[in-house]
């Protein structure tokens, strides 16, 4: 997540208005409730209470939610990953933390093609964070790869990176994964959220600040249909089309209409038709039902994309300018891009490095863009991802497009030049 949040993706999940697309988590609501149990352990021979998550029963007879399996993209800050509906995962970009999950750095930390996660092939959903990646697996468990200095892996450990995938502790129905800065969300068959890793602003949302290496339940999330996780702070949509969100809401990200962070979650101000939420750095977006989208919080580059940057954060939703019709949407570190009904790619925010892929060269003041631009030459989008300063769409031919910074290589066309506009990722289709 960054600097930024992704994953969106977040991890950052996403789902379409009538399709759920690549880059973004949703599903049909199935209620459930999340059971949290004490286990006790020992810790230098101090005993001490530690909060897992139980498998959940009512899930075990439950119908499985449904949703097209479709190639999925997942951007981190330096990296990006792909799921082809295979189940495979092959991931480009920076290793220098193993968050490629190919077994360890290349030449330099750098993998400048597709490579393949070592032994994922039934993955589900894929989201990716600052420095790691998560999958779901069709067995409803959990892994993860990548930097774990705060536990992001959700493995038990802190501080030991993983350069191949380590399970996630106590989650056995997964249906999709959020990864933010430090940490990581799944949501459950049963539409409970469970988080784990760092949580200096309350992103775990379980009322404090207390990190954990393994996964915790949100109170009070029930009936949660799609899941997002950016910087420090992550949100949920359930499934009567109100948000939820949780954490550092220093510049308004939490949409409550205060500039305040809350370890617990808050719902969004005056947003009750949503159907995904995409989480940044330091502010939020969602698509509603009808196909608009709003956003909320640090605007200073454009990133709420209404016409206007502002210098004040605006704390509560607002609609993005000229955009009625869109299907997916995620966001990076300081833009957003969203994929309209024609196929259409439009993103908005910053656009110094070239994330916003419309060809244009914006070389001050952060490259502030404060409403939505078209992407050149993407006719067939079916999603979209966006990473700290880069962004990637899948096509429906099975194509994946990358647009923006590249230094590390995440673009995954085999240079480090960066692009104003996009190029073909190698190896796909």
């Amino acid at each position: 997540m960054l600097p930024s949040a992704y994953g969106r993706r977040l991890a950052v999940v996403g789902v379409t208005i009538g399709l759920i697309v690549s880059s973004l988590v949703a599903c049909n609501a199935i209620l459930g409730v999340e059971d949290v149990r004490l286990r006790r352990s020992r810790d230098a021979g101090e005993e001490e209470e530690e909060p897992i998550v139980e498998p959940d029963p009512d899930d075990e007879d439950a119908e499985p939610p449904t949703r097209p399996n479709v190639l999925q993209v997942a951007l981190g800050e330096q990296h990006s990953c792909a799921r082809k509906p295979d189940g495979t995962v092959r991931c480009w970009g920076d290793d220098l933390q193993g968050q490629t999950g190919s077994g360890g750095p290349a030449d330099g930390g750098l993998v400048l093609t597709p490579r393949a996660v070592d032994g994922v092939d039934d993955a589900t959903d894929i989201a990716s964070g600052r420095n790691h990646t998560c999958v779901t697996h069709r067995t409803g468990k959990l892994s993860c790869w990548g930097y774990n200095l705060d536990g992001q892996l959700g493995n038990g450990e802190s501080a030991n990176r993983k350069a191949t995938p380590v399970e996630v502790v106590g989650i056995t129905n997964a249906f999709a994964v959020a990864a933010g800065g430090n940490f990581s969300c799944a949501l459950r068959g049963s539409g409970s959220v469970a988080c784990w890793g760092g949580n200096g602003s309350g992103q775990l949302g379980k009322g404090d600040q207390a990190p954990s290496t393994t996964p915790v339940a949100v109170p009070g999330i029930t009936g949660a249909v799609a899941i997002a996780a950016g910087q420090a702070h992550a949100c949920a949509v359930a499934s009567s089309g109100s948000v939820s969100c949780w954490g550092d809401g220093a510049n308004g990200q939490l949409g409550s209409g205060q500039a305040v962070s809350s370890s617990s979650p808050v719902a969004v101000d005056n947003l009750t038709d949503a159907v995904t939420v995409a989480a940044a750095e330091r502010s939020t977006c969602a698509v509603t039902r009808s196909g608009s989208v709003l956003c909320w919080g640090a605007n200073e580059l454009g990133q709420l994309g209404t016409g206007a940057a502002n210098a004040s954060p605006n704390p509560a939703p607002i609609v993005v300018a000229n955009l009625s019709d869109a299907t997916s949407i995620w966001t990076g570190r300081n833009h957003a891009c969203a994929v309209r009904r024609t196929g259409a790619v439009v993103c908005w925010g910053a656009g110094a490095r070239g994330q916003l892929g419309d060809g244009q060269p914006r070389p001050d003041a952060g490259g502030t863009q404060a409403s939505p631009v078209t992407v050149s030459g993407i006719q067939t989008a079916i999603g979209v991802g966006a990473g700290g300063d880069h962004s990637c769409a899948p096509t429906k031919n099975d194509a994946i497009v990358c647009w923006g910074a590249n230094e590390r290589g995440q673009l995954g066309n085999a240079t480090t030049t960066s692009e104003l506009s996009p190029v073909s990722v190698q190896g796909y289709p």
